[in-house]
């Protein structure tokens, strides 16, 4: 019976102890496992923007390219318009020159004909020039915008790949801090678990032994109470008749 409480009481002392290093390990494994939910989430929102932002580029960079032909496409026929003008004025200033030498008022007004034909084109071609100006202009202006954006995206992707490998890092110490404070908890636990079920068991073995001793207590009682009510009881002695005198 002593050594069944003193066995009981060491028991529950040790489960109290091992209750105090399961709460302290589960609240490190919780910690560590909230940090490595928490890096392993950046490192995947990491991915998803670079891949994302990889994605943008290259749909910028299939606009940039759009537009960067058609801006050449503009500057070409501008430019064989000014060639074209540059010859035109060229004869114009040639036939301007024979006018002045012209002998007869026929080939002079044939000449200033001519030169009159000339300077319609010349005419035509600087609006067709004056025509595709703003266009050019306004490409120039949307290709800038396109590759400042452009430009800005792949900035981003560089700053995160940057901070990819300290966050690889992180993820990787975080992982390895799980596994052991999992480790330590789960044997904690298990400890507790075992030193509670031991001392279930004493209390069990416990609690029967003092019902017995209940049990042998009541029946002694009992029994004792019994032979009480079975013992005889003592005879008063009746008083004698007093005789007459005669």
């Amino acid at each position: 019976m002593v050594s069944l409480e003193s066995t009981a009481k060491k028991l529950t002392k040790q489960k109290q102890e091992l209750s105090k290093l399961r709460r302290s390990s589960e609240r490190e494994f919780q910690k560590a496992k909230s940090l490595s939910r928490k890096y392993t989430s950046s490192l995947s929102s990491l991915q998803k923007r670079v891949v994302t932002s990889r994605e943008q580029i290259e749909d910028i960079s299939s606009v940039l390219n759009q537009k960067i032909s058609q801006l050449q496409s503009i500057q070409r026929l501008k430019k064989v318009a000014q060639e074209k003008l540059d010859l035109e004025i060229q004869n114009k200033e040639k036939l301007e020159s024979e006018a002045e030498f012209a002998v007869t008022d026929d080939e002079k007004q044939s000449i200033l004909s001519r030169i009159d034909i000339i300077t319609s084109v010349i005419d035509d071609i600087k609006n067709e020039i004056k025509q595709r100006t703003p266009m050019e202009k306004k490409l120039t202006q949307i290709i800038d915008e396109i590759s400042n954006s452009k430009t800005k995206i792949s900035n981003a992707v560089k700053k995160n790949l940057e901070s990819r490998p300290e966050l690889v890092n992180m993820v990787n110490h975080s992982t390895d801090k799980l596994e052991q404070s999992t480790k330590k908890f789960q044997s904690s636990k298990s400890r507790e678990e075992h030193a509670k079920s031991k001392l279930n068991k004493i209390s069990s073995e416990l609690s029967k032994l003092l019902r017995k001793r209940a049990k042998a207590k009541a029946k002694r009682a009992k029994a004792k109470a019994k032979a009480k009510r079975a013992k005889p009881k003592a005879k008063r002695a009746k008083p004698k008749a007093k005789r007459a005198k005669k």
